[in-house]
């Protein structure tokens, strides 16, 4: 059995096991990835200054998600500038925003735009919370015989790098979407699934989700739902990032997922970052990006259609 086959079984075996053994931390501590997935704040990093007032400013940008690699490398570009005018710590981008949304992708090209992006935000003193399909060579068992061989594995990412350029490590999507008819397939065929972590910028512990993560979408998931939102404010979390991509879905969807947001927020006393993909037609989004305060209410709402910027300072008190 080789590692997505054995992940995406222990999904199936019931309940908690869908962690796979990962261990919650401490508050404000981060949980060691897999080798190679997550590195740890460098020196450089943890000796930075606390972020005075316990403020910080935070951006979102809205755009289309293709499978046109350098168009999306070009949006995101536009948007780092963006950020950096409007004096952003982070600049946070949707699920899949520079990959596509899809796991055909050339693992050498993604990581050649991966560098590129993180070396121009970091020119610029951005943050970056960079939504990408990210995939890595390892070591895994192919097949039946019990012999190690070298192969790809794909990741749902967000990949965070600090405004002064480190690289924080990465969080891959957990609760991967599975139509309810077809247990193990769709996402969790195609991705390997992550492990919860917290990160830490300038005295700040934040958390990131991607998409379904946050609100476990009825028929979309065959993965009992594990409130990681919740895990995530018992981990110390401060501020949650959270990458969507729901383009091409139902607007039905929007009160749900919208009000998902809205109260997970109000519940754990925590602000939720959020942005979306658009839809490649200009049809209205069934989520909306936008800021979403301890109270449950929204700010910087975007128009939900189209490529769109924002940016908030949030007091963290």
């Amino acid at each position: 059995m080789n590692r997505r086959d054995f992940i995406r079984n222990g999904t199936l075996w019931g309940g908690s096991a869908l962690l796979l053994g990962q261990t919650l931390a401490p508050a404000g501590e981060s949980v060691a990835a897999p080798p190679g997935k997550a590195l740890t704040p460098t020196s450089a990093e943890a000796s930075r200054p606390q972020a005075s007032g316990r403020e910080l400013t935070v951006a979102g940008f809205q755009m289309l998600v293709s499978k046109d690699m350098g168009a999306n490398e070009q949006a995101i570009h536009r948007a780092i500038d963006q950020a950096a005018a409007a004096r952003a710590d982070f600049l946070l981008t949707p699920e899949g925003s520079l990959s596509g949304y899809y796991p055909d992708f050339d693992r050498v090209t993604v990581v050649e735009a991966v560098e590129r992006l993180a070396r121009y935000a970091k020119e610029a003193r951005v943050g970056l919370l960079l939504g990408t399909c990210y995939k890595t060579e390892e070591e895994g068992i192919v097949g039946s015989e019990p012999i190690l061989k070298r192969q790809e594995f794909c990741y749902d990412q967000v990949r965070v790098y600090a405004p002064a350029g480190d690289y924080l490590g990465s969080y891959a999507k957990i609760l991967l979407t599975s139509p309810i008819g077809h247990p193990s397939t769709g996402e969790m065929k195609t991705y390997v699934g992550g492990t919860l972590r917290t990160f830490t910028w300038g005295g700040i512990c934040f958390g990131v989700l991607i998409c379904n993560d946050l609100w476990a979408t009825p028929g979309a998931t065959t993965i009992t739902n594990p409130y990681l939102a919740w895990r995530l404010k018992e981990m110390g979390a401060q501020v949650i990032f959270h990458a969507v991509n729901t383009a091409g879905t139902p607007l039905l969807y929007r009160p749900y997922h919208e009000s998902n947001e809205e109260l997970w927020a109000g519940a754990l006393n925590i602000p939720i970052v959020s942005v979306n993909a658009g839809n490649a037609d200009g049809a209205p989004m069934n989520c909306r990006s936008g800021v979403v305060l301890p109270n449950g209410e929204r700010k910087c709402l975007t128009q939900g259609a189209g490529e769109e910027f924002y940016s908030y300072k949030l007091s963290l008190g």
